[in-house]
């Protein structure tokens, strides 16, 4: 069964076990959810991209791409120069077109990305924001879109980060109400100020309903020197959706430069050993991360790329992973940092 959908399944709730709906959750849900789920007949990952890739590209051009490349679906991060979706004509004033427009090319719309953040210091800030976040969440029901995402955000100058935190959490919480009547799934992202895996799951648990889930972006976490191996275990069931990229970093754990997928130091396969470990079958999308990149190459190229390596890894033989044994795949990047350290 595809879509959204009332078959209510089992997923832990706040360390207690909880009845959720398959409306919210990880796409695709069958009468007997609790069982895919928990069991061992878990479904194969899905790919996409998001087109921050090819920002100025026109809508008909990136599902062109989608088709083209083998991409089950695409989240719309901004179209033609502007990011503000819900103020984009062809988008909200031709909704019945643009989900023509993907059902015709059998391309998943998968999310609106929404460049707004709940930090503010003030409560007019905050409602500011939410308006905002409301336009993505009306046009993303329309377009039978299941997901919106925002950034976590910035700790505010002569702000606390433990209250500001707070504060977002309170502002994602009270959206609760909204999305559940839109029918559309919150995922926060990890960014900004709020780069590791605590963040997101103080804010999504905080929240404590399938409308509000965490989109994860191992990329950004690195730059804090987390690894996967600590990440998605700790987010676990909470992971709405995963964006993927690769780079290579400075010592300082910056982002130094783009790399194709598989070539850089975000340990993308080990990530996707551990999404499959913990029974993730949603959708991993290729994406830019929060800092600038330099030597992008053509969007067609990187995609095509992308593709490949993607569907290799999700299709490759799953190592055993022994934990006793410890994690006998160490990472360059921070081996790196520990000698930067000791030189110093």
């Amino acid at each position: 069964m595809e879509g959204p959908c009332e078959v209510p399944y089992a997923l832990p709730l706040s360390g207690a076990w909880g009845i959720r709906t398959g409306r919210f959750g990880r796409g695709p849900v069958s009468a007997n959810g609790a069982a895919t789920f928990l069991g061992s007949a878990v479904d194969m990952m899905k790919i996409a991209f998001s087109s921050a890739l090819c920002p100025q590209a026109a809508l008909e051009t990136i599902v062109a791409w989608a088709t083209q490349f083998g991409f089950d679906a695409v989240e719309l991060r901004g179209l033609q120069g502007y990011d503000r979706l819900p103020l984009i004509p062809a988008l909200s004033e031709h909704s019945d077109d643009v989900r023509e427009l993907f059902a015709r090319n059998k391309v998943t719309l998968l999310g609106l990305g929404a460049p707004v953040t709940l930090d503010g210091k003030s409560e007019s800030d905050v409602a500011a924001a939410k308006a905002e976040i409301a336009g993505f969440v009306g046009l993303a029901s329309r377009l039978g879109c299941p997901y919106v995402r925002i950034p976590m955000g910035r700790v505010q100058r002569l702000d606390n980060r433990r209250l500001a935190l707070g504060r977002i959490a309170a502002a994602v919480t009270s959206l609760v109400p909204e999305l559940a009547a839109a029918g559309v799934t919150l995922l926060v992202e990890n960014s900004g100020d709020f780069r590791g895996s605590r963040d997101v799951w103080f804010v999504t648990d905080a929240a404590s309903h399938p409308a509000v889930r965490c989109c994860w972006n191992q990329l950004h976490a690195l730059c804090d020197y987390e690894r996967p191996t600590v990440s998605i275990p700790r987010i676990g069931q909470k992971l709405g959706l995963v964006h993927v990229g690769d780079v290579a970093f400075e010592a300082e754990g910056n982002g130094a430069g783009y790399r194709p997928l598989g070539q850089g130091e975000a340990e993308l396969a080990r990530q996707i050993e551990l999404l499959r470990g913990i029974g993730y079958e949603g959708y991993l999308i290729l994406d830019r991360p929060e800092y600038p990149l330099a030597d992008l190459p053509a969007p067609e190229v990187e995609l095509q790329a992308a593709a490949g390596f993607l569907r290799e890894q999700i299709n490759a033989r799953q190592t055993v992973l022994a934990a006793y044994k410890g994690d006998k795949k160490p990472t360059k990047f921070r081996s790196r940092r520990a000698s930067t350290v000791a030189e110093g």
